[in-house]
């Protein structure tokens, strides 16, 4: 049996949501077998109480519970890189259709070491619909490439069945535009279709291939893409589907204050109450980004145990706003993270992404809320490991802290980058993390009692090698298809925008105040 005792100056165990309430050992030690953790404490005491194959860390190492990323779409080449500057989400989506093809094992090889050398361990991985022809392959391709990085994953491919270009009838929208143009969307958006059944065989195959493995590094998710994309029909299906395979759902929902609208025009009321009346909210359901939401809203995701994953970087740069953060905290929200493939320096940093989060949720002046970084490593840790459903036999999660019995998921980060030239006694291990951690100090990754990444270097992959064969494949001619999807999107997008002319956020109070006139 393989074991390991890891070693760290600090070692910190679960985070909380203050200094009080995160547990961290000085001079501290994780004794691992075979991927599970057997005891945490103090090294002295674990040095002679264990019998370890091999030390790992040392007194100049921080180490820290692998950091989970819930929503995902593990581009690896971003989307800006692929040509897509930033742009109101539904405007930017459209350019998406303009987007050259790749491998998807490369591309997401790519991805997974990217988010490893930040100190990701698990992602929460949402696929398009893929061209349907070779969706399944896709598929298979994704899952060997999370599998050869090391990495944990909560899989799923979204289902988007219905308005498509706009959110109205997608063929009362496009019978609008003139013939040509109609064609040339119609043609593409065929490319993608699937049925409601394909789509849960599909669900249903990758669940029994990869469900049955209780010490696997993969769970399979059903995902309807968002409200406005899917029948009702669809989502009771999906509950149910849920329900009987004891899985998880993810969806995104509420991302832009136009999906918000969508809901009042079609229900007169907003799509968390939709679904509530659905009976589709609970605690086995994930809600992606989640920015416009009302009180009443925030009491029914709370009333539920619905997960809110917050994707900071995403939300500012497609024009989307600030979710109300601190609010959803204070009513009792799960609230996890996750970096959207679309984070704000253009990675896959999930530790600078909870660094974002940490500040952008502290409001100004003393009696308003401050948003500490106890509560953004929570969001990455605790809170991110329940949607992922990495479950044991009663439904605890696996992972997300490190105590006895969770999975041997962990990051060792180099301590004097962190304390030099000085670093203040009593200033907490957590603060410090997530003040002055950066990626580049991140040293050891270890997923399942592995290590997948020793020296800041995959031992998994060659990464060398890996950017050699993207720079080759992206340095191949574009196909013509994809300069004709680019064409037809240009004249398509004032088409797009006329239709949303009108639409409005509201004229209700903001969550947050950050300055007046």
């Amino acid at each position: 049996m393989a074991s390991s005792l890891i070693r760290g100056k600090y070692v910190i165990c679960r985070a909380g949501a203050d200094a009080s309430e995160s547990t961290v050992i000085t001079d501290g030690a994780v004794f691992q077998r075979d991927g599970v953790i057997v005891d945490v404490g103090p090294y002295e005491k674990l040095k002679e109480t264990t019998q370890a194959d091999e030390v790992i860390g040392g007194p100049n190492f921080l180490v820290f519970p692998g950091l989970v990323n819930t929503h995902h779409h593990g581009r690896g080449v971003t989307t800006f890189q692929m040509g897509s500057c930033d742009d109101c989400l539904e405007t930017w989506i459209l350019a998406g259709w303009g987007r050259r093809s790749y491998d998807h094992y490369l591309m997401t090889l790519y991805t997974a070491i990217q988010m490893i050398e930040s100190g990701t361990t698990s992602v929460m991985y949402n696929h398009p619909q893929t061209p349907v022809s070779g969706l399944e392959d896709d598929v298979s391709e994704i899952l060997r490439a999370f599998g050869d990085s090391g990495m944990r994953t909560a899989f799923s491919v979204y289902y988007r069945g219905q308005n498509r270009v706009v959110y109205g009838d997608d063929e009362s929208f496009l019978s609008a535009l003139p013939g040509d143009l109609a064609a040339g969307v119609r043609k593409f958006l065929a490319g993608s279709d699937i049925s409601e059944e394909d789509y849960f065989g599909l669900f249903e195959r990758m669940h029994g291939e990869y469900w049955a493995d209780p010490d696997g590094k993969v769970t399979v998710l059903v995902s309807p893409s968002n409200v406005q994309w899917v029948s009702d029909d669809f989502l009771v299906r999906t509950k149910e589907y849920a329900e009987k395979y004891r899985t998880g759902i993810h969806i995104h929902l509420v991302e832009s204050f136009y999906q918000k609208e969508y809901g009042m025009r079609t229900w007169s009321k907003t799509p968390v109450a939709h679904l509530n009346d659905l009976g589709f909210l609970g605690p086995e359901l994930s809600c992606a980004h989640s920015v416009w939401l009302t009180e009443g809203d925030i009491e029914l995701l709370a009333g539920n145990n619905t997960t809110v994953c917050h994707n900071a970087s995403s939300n500012l740069r497609l024009k989307n706003g600030i979710a109300p953060v601190n609010v959803m905290l204070a009513k009792g929200v799960n609230v996890s993270v996750g970096t959207d493939s679309t984070a704000i320096n253009d990675d896959d940093d999930l530790l600078q992404e909870i660094r974002l989060l940490s500040k952008l949720h502290r409001q100004p002046s003393l009696e308003a809320p401050a948003f500490n970084p106890h509560q953004a490593l929570k969001m990455a840790t605790v809170n991110a490991a329940q949607p992922t459903f990495f479950r044991d036999s009663e439904g605890q999660a696996r992972i997300g802290a490190l105590e006895t019995g969770k999975k041997a998921d962990m990051v060792l980060l180099e301590m004097s980058s962190i304390e030099e030239p000085y670093l203040d006694p009593d200033i907490n291990m957590v603060d410090a993390l997530l003040y002055r951690g950066k990626s580049r100090h991140v040293d050891t990754v270890i997923i399942d009692g592995q290590a997948v990444l020793k020296g800041g270097r995959s031992t998994k992959v060659d990464k060398d090698e890996l950017m050699r064969e993207l720079k080759d494949r992206f340095s191949r001619p574009q196909e013509s298809a994809v300069m004709e999807n680019r064409a037809m999107v240009q004249r398509l997008q004032p088409y797009v925008e006329k239709f949303y002319e009108g639409w409005s956020s509201g004229d209700a109070p903001p969550y947050y105040v950050f300055n007046g006139r």
